[in-house]
């Protein structure tokens, strides 16, 4: 089984869990999840009735951070991170990437007028910094349950 994260003081987080299953499920249950080079992801995209799919498609992309080699060969390049705003642009498509606030980032996507979120700090043993999404939408607080 995956791993969940359950907020801090939860009676019984076991149950909270599976108390939230059915919701959960019928939030993503028509929801593709991918894993591949953003460069071939809308190649593999499939929208049933062009428009009406299109309307409702959302797009979240979890690429390596700045600088980090995770998948990408060489490391996720500062021009990787170009192509990948220039493709969800061209998609028009709602989307949302998640970063951390490099100055680099932030400058690409005041560029493009895009919106960033911050979502908040994150620590490591080596450093701490803020997570952020990047949208072409205003932001909507919205929850899964």
């Amino acid at each position: 089984m995956g791993q969940s994260s359950i907020k801090y003081g939860t009676e019984n987080p076991k149950n909270s869990v599976y108390d939230n299953l059915e919701n959960c499920y019928k939030k993503i249950h028509d929801v593709q999840f991918m894993n591949c080079d953003f460069r071939e992801m809308f190649n593999k995209i499939s929208f049933r009735a062009m428009r009406p799919e299109k309307e409702k498609t959302f797009i979240y992309c979890d690429p390596p951070y700045l600088e980090t080699s995770n998948n990408y060969k060489n490391g996720f390049k500062k021009n990787d991170f170009i192509d990948l705003l220039d493709v969800l642009i061209d998609s028009n498509l709602k989307f949302c990437v998640s970063e951390f606030d490099n100055p680099f980032i932030l400058e690409q996507a005041k560029q493009r007028n895009l919106n960033i979120i911050i979502i908040g700090e994150r620590r490591n043993m080596k450093n701490k910094r803020t997570e952020i999404l990047i949208t072409n939408y205003k932001n909507i607080q919205t929850s899964l349950f």
